[in-house]
């Protein structure tokens, strides 16, 4: 399934500052995903209210658009991926 996520004109993936916060919470800056919803017809406080789908699309729509474009791995996307192949019973990469 292909998704057109509209970006903020200027924004890079690391705008975004995704950070673990234990091993199952990631933090990241809300207002760009505000600003990401808004610009997608998003209700932001659904999203606020129940954030891992939408959020989960955002990140992982975006970080293969930012890999596909030569951008630096991101060290926490990395660990995810990591972390679903195992799940998936995938060797990782």
């Amino acid at each position: 399934m292909h998704i057109d996520l509209k970006l903020p004109q200027g924004a890079n993936f690391s705008d975004l500052k995704v950070r673990r916060c234990d091993d199952d919470a990631i933090d990241l800056d809300m207002d760009l995903v505000h600003r990401i919803c808004l610009l997608n017809g998003w209700d932001f406080e659904k999203v606020r209210a129940n954030p891992g789908p939408v959020i989960s699309t955002i990140l992982s729509v975006w970080y293969k658009q930012h890999l596909a474009q030569g951008g630096a791995p991101d060290a926490v996307m990395e660990s995810f991926r990591l972390q679903s192949e195992i799940a998936q019973g995938q060797t990782p990469h």
